[in-house]
């Protein structure tokens, strides 16, 4: 399996900022897409306020809140997806929303990108079937 420097996250709602937040805890970088850039911004805002309860409680460093912040990246657009080594869908449970989401992440990933997705009751072979 390659290295995953760069990890792009498709839904900033509270799946998605979950597992943003832990890849970008683990040393990666983060590209955060939502259906705008001003809903990927509002998700990276909310994983601020999760590590900021985190510095007042003393479990964080204010330095390695802002290290993990430093390391997400709000994107608007599937064209940033090419710089991705692995791109994780982490959209409401919608077979056609699903479905939009692998077939743009196919096409504007670099060939090589692992796709992955959030799913627990739709179909891996339904989704895989549009990339």
């Amino acid at each position: 399996m390659p290295e995953i420097k760069t990890f792009a996250v498709i839904g900033a709602g509270q799946m998605g900022r979950g597992i943003a937040q832990v890849a970008a805890q683990a040393s990666v970088d983060v590209l955060l897409l939502d259906a705008s850039l001003e809903l990927a911004e509002k998700g990276k805002g909310r994983i601020d306020a999760g590590l900021g309860r985190l510095v007042e409680k003393g479990k964080m460093t204010p330095e390695d809140r802002a290290s993990i912040l430093g390391r997400i990246a709000p994107i608007g657009d599937y064209g940033a997806l090419k710089s991705a080594d692995m791109v994780v869908e982490a959209a409401t449970e919608n077979l056609d929303l699903k479905l939009k989401i692998f077939a743009q992440a196919d096409e504007a990933a670099k060939g090589e990108a692992l796709l992955a997705s959030n799913t627990s009751s739709i179909s891996l072979t339904k989704l895989a079937g549009v990339t």
